[in-house]
């Protein structure tokens, strides 16, 4: 055949293929595969001098055989032509133009991702039920939390992951060879398949097994990319008083409270809070990235912004509590935070990726607007990247009112479900492709699956 393809044909021609590869997949794993299926009844009724031997040389090979046609490699050999195709569509399209001038199937894809944002285009998706709300160990020291970000910068869901369940174990604690709130954990999903058969009921193995360290305010691995997230640089006669914090509004009613705070930090030899007195107005806290803890954030990365807030030490009363992150901002109220420690968190959801918050100039800002009287403690505040772990990003941290530290052998455990490859096949093989995930919908796409 030759000739140029309209979009519905090459979207005809990647719908027929993956459902040739999906239902030899589905043939495979739910006819052949697993207990009590063919292979099994086979190897189970063999007996005699000849077939025991032979007859499961012929099975073994047959998977084998099997396994070969299901490999990532066999579903990329699916996929690479069908984005080439792609390529010269996306360079004429009127909406979402990215021109023609690609060099790997790697850049198509990343520009057949955008084009499918900007002209509000999805695939099916996998359906997948993400746990964000951790089981925790029975014996568990530690009282910290993990976040969970499951979306992506335009909100779509993060589908190129394994669906299992994953387990994060603190390996190493301030007795063990790291300092307090620091801690190692160590995550590991479940086992892999050992081919490509009923790859679906298996998990990420040893390939995704990785190391994260619980997050803090203070500098080295975890800390904060903010310079003096714990307040403890001060000095009441400097302006600013505090180090690396600008105060745009209010500064008569900022000061250091050196007897309530959250938590010290790793590397800390002063421990205090940041004190705001109320009935003076608006005040605001600045921190621009050039004092910050480093020069550049990435484009392509989501950051976890949070504060620790205390209204009760000093009975604080009216307004609201404002955390500010580039353009995006969340509001509390003083008068719905609890006695104690509370924690104010910018996003759990798109607004935290680069893209969605970024401006210039870019700064973070914690404010106290309309305040009536008391004062109000602000501590600990984490501003750092999340960490990728298959596919979705975790964030380990304290934010427990009273925090206790993590001790080895506390664990964490998140288990998905859902995601079956027939739930979302062109998802499916793009992500066993090695290339990822489009913008999909749970209801009806505009690419629709093959049957």
């Amino acid at each position: 055949m030759s000739g140029t393809p309209t979009e519905a044909e090459v979207q005809a021609q990647w719908r027929n293929a993956i459902g040739i590869i999906e239902s030899f997949r589905a043939y495979v794993d739910t006819t052949l595969a697993g207990a009590g299926q063919k292979w099994d009844v086979l190897l189970q009724s063999l007996e005699g001098d000849y077939t025991p031997s032979e007859l499961s040389r012929f099975a073994s090979a047959f998977r084998s055989t099997c396994s070969s046609l299901l490999t990532p490699g066999i579903a990329a050999s699916v996929v690479t032509p069908v984005l080439y195709e792609y390529a010269r569509i996306l360079s004429a399209a009127s909406v979402g133009s990215f021109g023609g001038g690609y060099r790997s199937a790697a850049e198509i894809y990343s520009a057949l991702y955008e084009y499918f944002h900007a002209n509000s285009l999805t695939v099916q998706s996998r359906n997948i039920t993400y746990d964000t709300v951790a089981t925790l160990g029975a014996a568990n020291v530690g009282n910290g939390a993990m976040a969970r970000l499951t979306v992506d910068q335009h909100n779509y869901r993060l589908e190129a992951c394994h669906v299992e369940k994953k387990m994060f174990r603190c390996r190493s604690d301030a007795n063990s060879g790291t300092e307090k709130w620091a801690e190692v954990f160590e995550q590991v999903g479940q086992a892999s398949a050992f081919d490509s058969v009923l790859r679906a009921s298996f998990g990420s193995g040893e390939a995704a097994r990785t190391t994260i360290v619980s997050k803090h305010a203070g500098s080295g691995a975890g800390g904060s990319l903010l310079a003096n997230s714990s307040w403890s640089e001060y000095s009441a006669t400097a302006s600013p008083k505090f180090t690396g914090w600008t105060e745009s509004a209010g500064g008569a009613q900022v000061s250091q409270d050196l007897t309530t705070y959250y938590r010290t930090h790793p590397g800390s030899s002063i421990h205090g809070s940041l004190k705001i007195t109320g009935g003076g107005g608006t005040v605001t806290l600045k921190q621009v990235m050039s004092a910050m803890r480093t020069r550049r954030l990435d484009p392509n990365t989501p950051y976890f912004l949070r504060i620790m807030v205390n209204a009760s030490a000093g009975v604080a009363s009216g307004g609201n509590i404002v955390l500010r992150l580039g353009n995006k901002s969340v509001t509390t109220s003083v008068a719905s935070l609890s006695a104690g420690w509370n924690e104010i968190i910018l996003s759990t959801g798109q607004n935290c990726w680069f893209r969605q918050f970024n401006e210039q100039p870019m700064d973070i800002e914690i404010e106290w607007a309309s305040s009536s009287s008391g004062y109000l403690l602000v501590d600990d505040a984490i501003f750092a990247p999340w960490d990728l772990i298959d596919g979705t990003y975790w964030c380990l941290r304290q934010n427990a009112a009273s925090p206790t530290a993590w001790l080895v052998d506390d664990t964490l455990e998140f288990t998905d479900t859902g995601g079956a490859p027939a739930t979302g096949k062109i998802q499916w093989w793009l992500w066993v492709s090695g290339y990822g995930y489009l913008p999909s919908t749970t209801g009806t796409p505009t690419f629709t699956d093959p049957t």
